[in-house]
C-alpha cells in the first residue's frame, strides 16, 4: 500500500492506494469523524456488482449505514439526479454529523461531494473511487460539480474529502474502455509535470491488469495533482494546468452529448489538440509533438463531431452565448513534462487551429 498526504491551509487528508485495503483502512476515518450515520452514494451498476459493499465493511462498527442508489452514467450528472441525494438525506433524517461516502466513479464522486458541500451548509464525506479515471482525477483535489446542458461541470463547489481510499480490486470489473479513459488521465500528469511518469506509463499495458504498476502509477499521478492543489486549492493560478486537454475535451463532451464519449476519451483528443497548438505556436519541439502524437494515435479512437462552426465553438468554450470576452486561458506545453498557462488565448485563433488539426489529423477528431 502507498499513502499520500494532502496538506491544505488548516486541514489535511490522507489517500491510501493499494489492493485489498478497503476492509482495513475505511473503518478508522469513519470512527474518527464521530459520526453515527453514514450515507453511501453509489449507482445501480456498483450496487449490483458489490451489493452493500460499504455497509459490510462498517457493519460491526455501531454506525448506521443507509445507501442512496442513483442511475449510472454521465448523462445523469445533472441537477435532477443531484436533487435525489437531498431527497434521500431528508428521508433518512441526515444531519450535520452525517457522513457521506462516495462509492463510484467520477460522476458519483462529484455529485456526492457537491451534496456534502451544500447539505446543511456542509457535512463531511469520504471518497472510495472505483474507476481508474476517478482514482487520478476527481477523487483528489476537492472539485465537485454537476453538468448543465450548455457546459460540463459548470455548477459546483470546492469540497475536500476527509479521506480517500483507492481500492484497486474494483478495477477487475471495470470495462476496458473505462480503463483506457483513466489511463489517458495518468498520461496527462506525465505530459504536464513529469516526463519520467510518461516514460514509466509507456512501458506498461492494461491487459492483463498489473496491480504493482497501477499502484505506483496512481501514486505518482496523485502526488503530482496533490502538490499542485496544495499550491492553489481553488484554481486562481497554477492549478489551471490540470485542465490540459480540457478546453476541447469539455467541448467534445457537451457538443456530442454527455456520455457519448468518456471524459478521458474527450480529454485525450483535447490533449492531442493542445500539444498540436503548442507545436504550431513554436512552444513545443517537433520531436516532442511527434512523440505525443505517435503515442496517442495508438490508444485513441476517433471523435466524431457534427455541425460545428465558429459561433458554436465559441459558445461551448465560453459556456455563455452572451459572453463579451473572446478569449480563454489555454494550457500548453513547453516540452514533455512542462506546461504553462497561455493567458487570454483568442477563441478565433483556436478555431483556426482546430480546423487545421481536424484537416491534418482526422484520426483524432473528425468534423462531419
Amino acid at each position: 500500500m502507498n499513502t499520500l498526504q494532502i496538506n491544505l491551509p488548516g486541514r489535511e487528508y490522507k489517500i491510501d492506494i493499494g489492493l485489498n485495503i478497503l476492509d482495513e483502512q475505511l473503518l478508522e476515518p469513519v470512527l474518527l469523524s464521530g459520526t453515527d450515520h453514514v450515507v453511501v452514494v453509489t449507482n445501480t451498476v456498483l450496487q449490483d456488482l458489490y451489493p452493500n459493499c460499504i455497509s459490510k465493511v462498517l457493519q460491526e462498527s455501531g454506525v448506521r449505514v443507509t445507501t442512496c442508489v442513483l442511475p449510472d452514467g454521465e448523462a445523469y450528472k445533472n441537477l435532477d439526479t443531484f436533487s435525489k441525494i437531498f431527497d434521500f438525506l431528508m428521508k433518512v433524517s441526515a444531519n450535520r454529523k452525517t457522513m457521506l461516502v462516495a462509492f463510484g466513479g467520477g460522476v458519483i464522486g462529484d455529485m456526492a461531494g457537491f451534496a456534502a458541500a451544500t447539505f446543511m451548509r456542509g457535512i463531511p464525506f469520504i471518497q472510495v473511487p472505483t474507476t481508474l479515471l476517478a482514482h487520478v482525477d476527481s477523487s483528489v483535489g476537492g472539485k465537485t460539480a454537476v453538468n448543465h446542458p450548455l457546459g460540463k461541470n459548470t455548477i459546483g463547489s470546492f469540497k475536500q474529502p476527509e479521506y480517500v481510499c483507492i481500492e484497486l480490486s474494483f478495477l477487475k470489473t471495470l470495462p476496458f474502455r473505462e480503463l483506457k479513459a483513466g489511463y489517458l488521465e495518468l498520461l496527462k500528469h506525465g505530459f504536464i509535470r513529469d516526463a519520467n511518469l510518461f516514460e514509466f506509463i509507456q512501458g506498461h499495458t492494461l491487459k492483463p491488469l498489473d496491480f504493482e504498476f497501477l499502484e505506483e502509477a496512481i501514486f505518482r499521478s496523485c502526488a503530482i495533482k496533490g502538490r499542485v492543489v496544495e499550491q492553489d486549492e481553488t484554481e486562481t493560478g497554477v492549478r489551471a494546468i490540470l485542465n490540459f486537454g480540457h478546453t476541447l475535451g469539455h467541448l467534445i463532451e457537451t457538443h456530442a452529448g454527455y456520455g457519448t464519449y468518456l471524459h478521458g476519451e474527450a480529454v485525450g483528443a483535447g490533449m492531442c489538440f493542445a500539444a498540436f497548438v503548442s507545436w504550431r505556436w513554436n512552444e513545443l519541439s517537433e520531436k516532442d509533438w511527434k512523440r505525443i502524437c505517435g503515442y496517442l494515435r495508438q490508444i485513441l479512437a476517433p471523435v466524431i463531431l457534427h455541425s460545428l462552426d465558429l459561433e458554436l465553438f465559441r459558445d461551448l468554450i465560453l459556456h455563455d452565448k452572451k459572453a463579451q470576452k473572446q478569449a480563454v486561458n489555454f494550457i500548453m506545453l513547453k516540452k514533455l513534462g512542462e506546461s504553462f498557462i497561455q493567458q487570454d488565448t483568442s477563441v478565433e485563433k483556436l478555431w483556426d487551429e482546430f480546423n487545421q488539426f481536424t484537416a491534418l489529423y482526422p484520426e483524432f477528431v473528425e468534423l462531419r
